[in-house]
């Protein structure tokens, strides 16, 4: 497995789209991404785009329960942001719990208390210059964490604390502006008020 710092923007200057799993995430709006911007699949959204770049998850106890599924049903390459876990299929990318935004260094990621939060900082690290956001809902509705069924139930499945996320999302945002990253948040339905709103097929 090449290190992770091999991958340095390897996508400079390019738009890339994540690909997060709250309920506004759609199949109509992964189908129509394909083939326009390079792709991080969030967790389980790999389902709705097998063919996206990178599958990305913070959770190594996720990747135990899917990686088997993954590797016959992607072609992406797979990645991990937990600091100790290990897997030959995987590529590492331990994240920092405490950086209150990005991480602006090759090798390592903001941990972002979310594998949504962190897959934004992967994107910079591949050398985004346009970011994408779709499925970053930040609510819960109807009782409704994401757009799938629960986890298998070993996995988290309780109702996070967005009011926490918000603050790194925030902070997340100023650190974009200041890099100069354009970063749209085109999910369909989202309670994030710090990057700015487009539709999709506006913004891609």
């Amino acid at each position: 497995m090449r290190p992770s710092s091999e991958y340095w923007q390897q996508w400079r200057g390019r738009t890339v789209a994540v690909l997060a799993s709250g309920p506004s995430m759609t199949q109509q709006d992964a189908d129509y991404v394909q083939g326009k911007a390079r792709t991080i699949a969030v967790n389980t959204t790999f389902r709705m785009a097998p063919w996206a770049d990178v599958v990305y998850s913070n959770d190594e106890d996720w990747y135990e329960a899917h990686l088997a599924e993954l590797r016959r049903s992607t072609s992406s390459f797979f990645w991990c942001g937990h600091p100790t876990w290990r897997n030959m299929y995987v590529h590492p990318i331990p994240f920092e719990r405490a950086a209150p935004g990005l991480v602006n260094a090759p090798g390592r990621i903001a941990w972002g208390m979310n594998s949504g939060a962190a897959a934004l900082n992967l994107a910079l690290h591949f050398g985004a210059a346009k970011i994408v956001m779709l499925g970053y809902d930040q609510s819960w509705p109807n009782g409704r964490g994401h757009w799938h069924p629960p986890h298998p139930r070993h996995l988290q499945n309780r109702q996070p604390g967005f009011h926490r996320w918000r603050e790194w999302y925030e902070q997340a945002a100023k650190d974009f502006e200041a890099l100069g990253v354009d970063v749209v948040n085109c999910s369909r339905s989202t309670a994030l008020t710090c990057f700015r709103r487009a539709d999709l097929r506006e913004a891609l």
